[in-house]
């Protein structure tokens, strides 16, 4: 999405904010928002994988960012070199950027494979909560299209993709693995919201913007659904996304190791194997199940929640996952 003279990345409509605070960033049309379930209602609208990207054409700009709900975390790189971390809280935040003074040395040491150009500027929001856009400032352009990877992968799934206990907005293992891989990325991770709905299989399937893309499964619905209407659900989210996109690697997450495995509940095993087989059912070149327990090894990597990895787990689960797709797409 485009705001005057910067982009709003993984970002698909601003929304007012009913208390005249700012903007909402939405991750997802609202009309397909407001179909969902209550959880991914909700968390559309928090931030995770959303940037403002621009070149300072100026001394400096300025974004203003507010957070009602409680402080939270922003991060400022230019290109890949990591700036400044702030805090949002309820009282607007001012976030100046301004040219480093290092600029002509990060630039003769900028690798030639770095993923962002040296110059862009990058204001990564929070994954959590959402925040306001109250304003921006400053003279600025557009990123260009050589500024930014031009492969782009797109992750859905349920708190774990969302990033629930990342430290930092750049914690998630989606935003880690695009990192390895040196791509771009975009997070549809929704917490408690991954239900698979047939409105958001539609959705990922129309999008033509991603080159490949992981799709987590099973933990949000564990309890609340049937066998049957699990089966149901991913069959058609499996199916319509792997037919929209047939020459893009689609990686099928199943559960991850969670405290249902430590319990007895049983019907994680059949869920993970529902996914499992519908992958194998497809038989698609391009369309490949990945076991949770192949990306997330460790019991250890677990927060005391034994549900949502720590920000050791989630690295964990990057670089494994990493490894996965780069000896598939190679």
């Amino acid at each position: 999405m485009i705001l005057g003279q910067a982009e709003l990345h993984n970002v698909h409509e601003l929304l007012e904010d009913p208390g005249g605070a700012g903007s909402i960033c939405c991750r997802v049309p609202n009309d397909l928002r407001v179909t969902l379930n209550e959880s991914a209602k909700n968390n559309a609208l928090q931030a995770t994988g959303c940037e403002i990207r621009f070149n300072l054409e100026g001394p400096e700009a300025a974004i203003t960012l507010q957070s009602p709900d409680g402080p939270t975390l922003a991060e400022v790189y230019q290109g890949d070199f990591f700036s400044a971390l702030h805090i949002v809280d309820a009282t607007p935040t001012r976030i100046a950027v301004a040219r480093p003074e290092s600029e002509a040395d990060m630039r003769r040491v900028t690798p030639s494979d770095a993923r962002f150009d040296t110059g862009l500027t990058r204001v990564v929001l929070p994954w959590r909560p959402a925040v306001r856009l109250v304003s921006t400032e400053g003279e600025t352009s557009l990123p260009r299209s050589d500024q930014a990877p031009q492969t782009r992968y797109l992750a859905y799934g349920s708190s774990i993709t969302h990033g629930s206990t990342a430290v930092r907005p750049t914690g998630t293992y989606p935003a880690r693995t695009a990192e390895l891989l040196g791509t771009d990325h975009f997070n549809l991770g929704f917490g408690g919201g991954a239900h698979l709905e047939g409105g958001m299989a539609d959705y990922i399937a129309g999008r033509t913007d991603w080159h490949f893309a992981t799709l987590e499964m099973g933990i949000n619905v564990v309890q609340s659904f049937t066998v049957d209407e699990f089966y149901n659900r991913v069959a058609y989210f499996v199916t319509t996304i792997a037919d929209a996109h047939p020459d893009d690697w689609i990686f099928c997450i199943d559960i991850f190791p969670c405290r249902y495995d430590f319990t007895g509940v049983e019907k994680c095993e059949t869920f993970r194997s529902i996914v499992a087989e519908r992958v194998l059912e497809l038989n698609r070149p391009k369309l490949v199940h990945i076991p949770g327990d192949a990306m997330l090894r460790s019991n250890t990597g677990l927060t005391v929640d034994l549900v949502h990895p720590a920000p050791a787990g989630f690295e964990e689960m990057a670089r494994n996952l990493a490894d996965i797709i780069r000896a598939r797409r190679t």
